[in-house]
């Protein structure tokens, strides 16, 4: 939701600079992504695209992490389902959405531009402590064993779905995490 003050045009620009921004690096990757091609693909001028981003990595930072925010868990206070819908929510984004096509471009620019790099690290280090967080709190309600590493636990959980969308041609069955819940998490959980 954007703040009171901002102008619905403003902001629906944006919207338009996002997705176009999005399917332009989906399309042709990182190396050969421009501010002119997604000005393009938006259908607006490049100063327009430059009154709100200082350059390509800034846009790219902004159109993917505002993908990436938007894998919520169920609101609930069950923790299991909690973690459940979260990974549900991370096996259907790599599936098939406009984030699942970016991610390649991303992590292959990301081994060149420094910048892009940082900002990879970065939101995937958010991003995972959110899912740690969720761990935490079902360590602290008793569900988890105390000494487990929710770290080493929140990487084993996530790792299933990046691997499937990055090493192989399928991807991670939504369907298929509560199996994967038995195998990683079950162990662990009272």
């Amino acid at each position: 939701m954007s703040p009171p003050d901002v102008d619905p045009r403003i902001e629906r620009s944006r919207t338009v600079i996002l997705e176009a921004t999005l399917d332009e690096l989906a399309e042709v990757g990182y190396g050969a992504f421009t501010v002119e091609g997604v000005a393009r693909r938006a259908g607006v001028s490049k100063a327009t695209v430059y009154r709100h981003w200082d350059g390509k990595l800034e846009l790219v930072a902004d159109a993917v992490g505002r993908l990436k925010q938007s894998v919520q868990p169920p609101e609930t206070d069950d923790h299991r389902q909690r973690i459940a819908g979260m990974l549900r929510g991370v096996a259907e984004l790599l599936a098939g959405s406009r984030f699942a096509a970016c991610v390649p471009a991303v992590i292959s620019a990301a081994q060149r531009d420094e910048g892009l790099r940082d900002f990879h690290h970065r939101s995937s280090a958010e991003r995972r402590a959110f899912m740690v967080g969720m761990l935490d709190s079902a360590r602290d309600a008793g569900h988890l064993d105390p000494s487990i590493d929710t770290n080493l636990l929140a990487e084993l959980l996530v790792a299933p779905s990046f691997f499937r969308r990055l090493m192989t041609p399928q991807p991670f069955p939504v369907d298929d995490v509560d199996q994967l819940l038995a195998l990683v998490l079950d162990p662990h959980w009272r």
